[in-house]
């Protein structure tokens, strides 16, 4: 699945695109995903990885991993991220609502560290609330 504890590993990681992917649905609506991050230390880069992860759920969908995931975003509306810019910045800045979204499971501390001369990416494993973020873009009134 993923390695525990942290690896350093020396590489151009903060010129590479990683994918978030997905590794496992539950059955209370949640998934299972590894995401990546980049900051300039490991807590940045663990907020980035968890606001990318949530990114991609809402607007892109996950494609990348596990067969029987579903795939789609959950905002399928077109341009729906500048039409609602004000409302996602809030969302996604610091201290705010996407944190309710995501759980890391601390016991596991599955971190992948990779670090470059000035930036560090992480990827990491996180449990996304899908039923429940879904349930607030309905509630919110981004989705009808």
């Amino acid at each position: 699945m993923a390695s525990t504890g942290c690896k350093s590993k020396q590489s151009t990681a903060g010129n590479y695109s990683y994918k978030t992917e997905c590794l496992g649905n539950s059955l209370d609506g949640s998934q299972t995903v590894k995401a990546w991050g980049t900051g300039r230390d490991k807590n940045e880069a663990i907020e980035s990885a968890k606001k990318n992860a949530l990114n991609d759920l809402l607007f892109k969908g996950i494609i990348e991993g596990k067969s029987g995931f579903d795939s789609r975003p959950i905002i399928v509306e077109v341009n729906a991220r500048s039409k609602y810019e004000n409302y996602f910045n809030t969302f996604f800045s610091k201290g705010n609502d996407y944190n309710l979204f995501v759980s890391i499971d601390e016991k596991k501390k599955a971190y992948q560290i990779i670090k470059s001369r000035e930036r560090i990416t992480c990827g990491i494993v996180m449990k996304l609330q899908s039923a429940e973020l879904k349930q607030k873009m309905i509630t919110d009134g981004i989705l009808k």
